[in-house]
Order: C-alpha cells, then structure tokens, then sequence
C-alpha cells in the first residue's frame, strides 16, 4: 500500500509539473510578438502599437540609412520587434516587416521604419504628428501629413 501511495503521489507531482510547463507555454506565447494595429483618429485612420499607443514615421529616413540616431532614438524610440510581428485591425500583414536599425530590430510597415513618441498621452495621443519630420502612417502606407485640429490649449484635441 506505501508503494502505491508513493506511486501516486509522484504521478501527482508529475501532472503539476507539466501544467504548469503547459500555462508557462501559452504565456510566453502570448508575449513573443509585436502587433501593429489600426485606431481611427481625427485625421483619419492611423497605425498604433497592440496597446494603442501612436506610431510615426521619419520622413527623413532613407532605409537602410535612419537620419534618427543618437538623442534623437530617445525622443522617437523605434517600435523593437520582439518576437513575430503581426497585424491587426486594417493593418496590412503584407506591409510589415522588419530591418537592423540604429535600436536593434526594429519594426518596418510598408518599408518605413516605425517610431514612438513618449511625449504622446491618452489625452494627447498625436503631440507628436509633424514634430521635425515625424508623420503618422495609415494602412496603406501614406504619410499622413494633416495637422491635428487645434481647438485647446496645446493646440490638440484631448483622445482620438
């Protein structure tokens, strides 16, 4: 009878082992991509990080040379591809990819490289739309080059 205690207690032990390996799987999963997304705002439809957050362009950039280096990658960070990158929303699968840029592996739509901006807020999420070159994209891979309206103080209007 001890042995058979043993026996399933080992069993027991085994199965814990293996479901936790099982929810540390699909946890790591769920953290291994990059997504870019789609928000609409009020200079049309715009591309956004998988948490909502605005993406630009550096329409100075001539890949695979980046005219944002040095100071200039910590006031535009480029959106790192970490793992696959996917699309959502009406972003387009077809234009994502991926270049060695001056922060790593960095996340490319429609062949230009992708940027944040951490000035941008929930309540101001386009401050940075046409701050020294910088543009938001949609999912066609236009630049979008309107200005945002300017009916507050800050000149932006609060959200999307």
């Amino acid at each position: 009878m001890t042995r058979l205690k043993l026996l399933i207690t080992m069993l027991g032990i085994g199965m814990l082992g293996l479901a936790g390996a099982a929810f540390d799987g699909a946890a790591h999963a769920s953290t291994s991509s990059t997504v870019v997304s789609t928000k609409s705002t009020s200079i049309g439809t715009i591309l956004v990080t998988g948490s909502g957050k605005t993406l630009y362009i550096d329409s100075a950039d001539k890949p695979p040379h980046f005219a944002c280096t040095g100071a200039c990658l910590k006031t535009w960070p480029p959106l790192k591809a970490v793992g696959s990158v996917k699309a959502a929303g009406a972003a387009k699968s077809s234009l994502l990819g991926t270049t060695k840029g001056p922060g790593g592996k960095t996340v490319t739509y429609g062949g230009h490289p992708l940027y944040t901006y951490p000035s941008d807020t929930k309540s101001l999420p386009l401050s940075g739309q046409g701050q020294h070159g910088f543009y938001v994209l949609s999912p066609t891979a236009s630049k979008i080059t309107k200005a945002v309206p300017k009916k507050f103080p800050g000149g932006q209007v609060p959200g999307y």
